[in-house]
């Protein structure tokens, strides 16, 4: 019965995913790390969710033409690689170092807001994209994917870089995530018995919030996708810190999940208002 809830879940992580070409593990694993899963079994069930909502997203956003599908293959095939490695590593620090996940988004999660609160306040130069650069981006993607559960954010904010824009960015790195999940997937299923009904009432809503959430990019300017993923990485980041402290005092385990259920309120309520607005930017 409660694991129903994950469907109104699975929709509103399902449009961010959409909207920031993020596969949506950020926000998916702290909360399943809440309700007791193990570090394997909450990074293999985001991973789940993650192919769920990057394979819905990137569909949509390649109707719209905001997905090169070269880099999007490139970036996805090294992040499959790359994704054993990492799910290696988790399936042996599981259920006795599972705190250091927290540590992890911590570090990481810091130094992109920070990548992506100085585009926001400065437009970066446009470079050409190539091979080496996709690859590169992809191995690093897939490596965090399959540690974390998440890897879509480095993938869009890298994509800048590759000369895209943030509407192009977003749908590639859907498109790339999509390998990447899978490939990180499959390394954790033959050492798990996982529990399907949870990630599956997931999909279930991300399959209608993420083409939501893809379609709602053309009301939003690139710079105003950009600022509000930087408050999604903040706001996990503050989140995180609380789990953290949660080890001295336990109740701000739940401030640590209100924290992030205030972010879904704010950013569902923007959502709305942009959906309800005669305007679209085209890209």
């Amino acid at each position: 019965m409660w694991s129903l809830l994950f469907i109104p879940l699975g929709a509103v992580v399902g449009a961010l995913s959409g909207f920031f070409g993020i596969g949506g593990g950020v926000i998916i694993v702290p909360v399943l790390l809440f309700n007791g899963y193990s570090a394997a079994e909450a990074v293999a069930t985001s991973l789940l969710f993650v192919v769920g909502t990057s394979l819905s997203g990137a569909k949509k956003h390649s109707s719209l033409g905001n997905v090169s599908w070269s880099t999007g293959l490139t970036v996805g095939l090294a992040g499959a690689v790359t994704a054993q490695l990492s799910s290696r590593v988790v399936l042996s620090i599981s259920g006795t170092y599972d705190w250091l996940l927290n540590v992890f988004y911590l570090l990481i999660l810091s130094y992109f807001a920070v990548t992506l609160l100085k585009k926001t306040s400065k437009p970066s130069k446009r470079k050409k994209s190539g091979f080496a650069a996709s690859f590169f981006i992809g191995a690093i993607a897939g490596l965090l994917s399959a540690l974390l559960g998440i890897g879509g954010w480095i993938v869009i904010t890298f994509g800048w870089g590759l000369g895209f824009s943030t509407h192009r960015a977003v749908g590639t790195s859907l498109a790339a995530v999509l390998f990447i999940s899978l490939g990180g997937l499959i390394g954790y299923l033959p050492s798990l018995s996982l529990d399907y009904v949870a990630p599956l009432a997931l999909v279930t809503g991300a399959f209608v919030g993420a083409p939501l959430g893809a379609s709602l990019t053309n009301r939003y300017r690139d710079h105003e996708i950009s600022r509000r993923l930087a408050w999604l990485y903040l706001t996990v980041i503050a989140s995180i810190v609380l789990d953290l402290g949660a080890a001295w005092w336990t109740p701000l385990s739940f401030v640590s999940l209100g924290v992030l259920f205030i972010f879904l309120v704010g950013i569902t309520l923007d959502f709305s208002k942009h959906f309800t607005s005669p305007n679209h930017f085209p890209h």
